[in-house]
């Protein structure tokens, strides 16, 4: 887990910079919400090892960084976070080093928030966030690249007309033909609830592509509806979350939602397919189904 800076310390290092609050942390990041010029920004720091015993895990934080970055700088879809005004720069603050750079700071809570506080979303919500994720997939694969960690913490609902969904953190990306990451090949990047069947057989990598995001959104979708989760249990052990999400099939969101149009139900149901090969993958005519749907 991080070491948080002193937050002191780290307006002294930053003196043209107005550090508002935490957003949140975890792993080896912790987010601020700043004001440059005043202007609010989402500032990022990524702490880097210093233990010579843990080279590898420093070095691998690193090269993550400047592929998030990569991927953002190549982007321009509205519904994927942009860069802030802060440059990727190294940050020594007494005496452990970080990584920070800035992204835009989107105003609204995400899916998380929203899920913990018993909101249920109508269905004209679900098919905006259905279509925005699925154009940020259709520029995300455009690229190569693969998100890995689609889910309810990542996306921040905006209350913008142009922009009502925003997907975040690029952290855990794959680029298809790119070299892995990974130090440990056995573990699979991504969060444990959200991650797709197929990223759990042996050499995945090899045949990794946008269909398991698309898994992600459906999955996403289901649990923003309904409310659950179909593979999280309280105190259950990771061992039991994998083999269910390899083998067992949730009840149609038409079962949790009878409220829903049963042709969104069962699109959502489709996208959350064990088998890859069996999973919509026409984004477009998903997108334009959706639209259709009354």
């Amino acid at each position: 887990m991080i070491n948080k800076p002193d937050i002191n310390l780290l307006k002294k290092e930053l003196p043209d910079v107005q550090i508002d609050h935490e957003i949140g942390a975890g792993g080896f990041k912790v987010v601020y919400k700043v004001l440059i010029h005043g202007k609010p920004e989402a500032l990022k720091l990524v702490q880097i090892p210093e233990d010579p015993n843990e080279e590898g895990v420093k070095e691998e934080n690193r090269k993550r960084i400047y592929r998030e970055i990569g991927i953002l700088k190549k982007c321009e879809s509205p519904y994927l976070v942009k860069l802030g005004s802060i440059e990727l720069a190294d940050l020594l603050i007494g005496g452990q080093g970080y990584v920070m750079y800035s992204e835009e700071f989107l105003p609204g809570n995400s899916l998380r928030q929203l899920l913990q506080s018993g909101f249920k979303p109508a269905f004209n919500e679900l098919r905006g966030l259905a279509t925005a994720l699925f154009k940020a997939v259709i520029e995300v694969a455009s690229k190569q690249v693969i998100h890995r960690d689609i889910k309810p913490d990542n996306i921040i609902k905006t209350g913008m007309n142009e922009r009502p969904f925003v997907l975040l953190d690029f952290g855990v990306a794959f680029q298809i033909g790119g070299s892995n990451l990974t130090r440990d090949t056995l573990r699979v990047p991504g969060t444990l609830h959200y991650i797709a069947p197929e990223m759990l057989e042996t050499g995945f990598r090899q045949n990794l592509d946008y269909r398991a995001d698309l898994y992600a959104i459906g999955l996403t979708l289901y649990e923003y509806a309904s409310g659950i989760n179909p593979y999280a249990f309280r105190n259950d052990a990771p061992f039991n979350t994998l083999y269910r999400i390899k083998t067992t099939t949730p009840e149609s969101l038409s079962s949790k939602r009878t409220d829903l149009p049963k042709e969104f139900c069962s699109l959502v149901d489709d996208l959350m397919k064990k088998l890859p090969a069996l999973r919509p993958a026409n984004i477009s005519m998903m997108i334009k189904k959706m639209e259709a749907i009354s």
